[in-house]
């Protein structure tokens, strides 16, 4: 008889773990995954534009820093072109070398791109530049 009612027991905290009636809620994830930073350093041709793609696994924010240039440069966060040629910015900003972020805008999870462009006078020379971008 302990046999029994030791099974017995055994079958009911078992049921009462793994059986019930299919309406559990599973709450989501609190953990948030931590931004992407990459660094680009570059030449830019005088009167050009260069452009890098990236890949925004999630909504958030992306913010581009101007960390290195001889001269100021434009920067511009959007959308790649067609074809993967170039980048149609849908926000840009000129800006100086500094610590702090010069441009930053809210994205949905997708492909996005950078670009750099010389809007400044015309020169002779390639203009080197190191860009940090962090992103979602």
């Amino acid at each position: 008889m302990t046999k029994t009612v030791l099974g017995a027991l055994l079958v009911l905290a078992c049921c009462s773990t793994s059986c019930g009636d299919g309406n559990g809620v599973t709450a989501p994830s609190t953990e948030a995954s931590s931004p992407i930073a990459f660094t680009w350093t570059s030449l830019l041709s005088p009167g050009g534009s260069a452009s890098r793609l990236f890949t925004a696994s999630q909504s958030g924010s992306v913010s581009v820093t101007l960390q290195g240039a001889e001269t100021p440069l434009g920067i511009g966060i959007g959308v790649p072109r067609a074809g993967g040629s170039g980048c149609r910015a849908s926000v840009s900003a000129a800006a100086t070398p500094a610590p702090e972020p010069q441009l930053t805008t809210l994205v949905e999870s997708g492909d996005y791109c950078v670009i750099v462009f010389d809007a400044g006078e015309p020169r002779a020379e390639q203009i080197a530049f190191m860009l940090q971008v962090v992103h979602p």
